[in-house]
């Protein structure tokens, strides 16, 4: 707990520091230094989680990353810190988030200039026209695209539908689709305040290629993400594996019972 309540003050008080200085390089005209503030503000978390809050997490098949972009990644959502350890590790990734989060003070207009992809979880046939020209300007700079299909953060142990943004997004800009798995909800889950040390792991896993029709690459993917996000939370939380249980967070669904919350300690 102390470990926990000293990492929550370093990554609290880092984070606010980080959105000050933001605030002032926002007018600059390019957004390259603000890319690379985010990224090493993301870096120092990461320091942070390992070296104060005793948690560990390694990255696994970095065979399946992209070394450049564009590139698409399709995400297990488990925390707050899913996106922080991505940007941590690829430079100028561009997010697609919630709409919501652009309305935030200071955080919105950091968004916006950093150039994130705005996109309503709601959906429909305007809001994947928005996705597109959003994205495709991320696409034409080069930069990897990082989206959480569930559009929710889900406990270990669950899963919410796959969205077809995605889909829509591989097919538009003609790019495979890297899936991610996480077992991150172990040692940070979703929107706690008290973290655990211990040790997880991202998983980048073999590219889904282009061309598939919408339901068949819709299965791969959730099939691929879930099946190896449940084989890391089984590894990490020593627990026997299990599939994960369909939760509509969307719909108003709280849950399944109690997650899984057991990490194993961190050499």
């Amino acid at each position: 707990m102390i470990r926990s309540l000293a990492f929550n003050i370093f990554f609290y008080l880092g984070t606010l520091l980080t959105a000050a200085i933001g605030i002032v390089l926002v007018p600059i005209p390019t957004p390259a230094l603000l890319r690379g503030l985010l990224h090493h503000w993301a870096q120092a978390v990461v320091w942070g989680m390992r070296w104060i809050g005793g948690m560990k997490v390694e990255f696994r098949g970095l065979e399946h990353l992209p070394t450049v972009g564009p590139a698409l990644l399709a995400g297990k959502h488990h925390s707050e810190c899913d996106g922080i350890l991505l940007a941590a590790r690829i430079p100028g990734i561009a997010f697609v988030a919630m709409q919501e989060i652009f309305r935030y003070p200071l955080i919105g207009a950091i968004l916006y200039r950093l150039q994130m992809i705005r996109v309503d979880t709601c959906g429909g046939g305007r809001e994947r026209e928005n996705l597109a020209h959003f994205a495709k300007r991320a696409y034409d700079s080069g930069r990897h695209i990082a989206i959480y299909p569930e559009g929710n953060l889900m406990a270990p142990g669950e899963h919410e539908r796959y969205r077809s943004g995605i889909f829509y997004l591989s097919r538009d800009l003609n790019l495979p689709v890297t899936p991610v798995a996480t077992s991150v909800g172990l040692v940070w889950n979703r929107r706690d305040w008290w973290k655990k040390p211990g040790r997880a792991a991202i998983e980048f896993l073999p590219a889904i290629e282009t061309g598939l029709d919408k339901r068949t690459f819709m299965r791969r993917l959730e099939d691929a993400t879930e099946a190896a996000s449940d084989r890391l939370i089984a590894e990490f939380s020593g627990r026997p594996y299990a599939p994960s249980q369909l939760v509509l967070r969307s719909q108003g669904q709280t849950g399944i019972g109690a997650p899984i919350t057991a990490p194993r300690a961190a050499p």
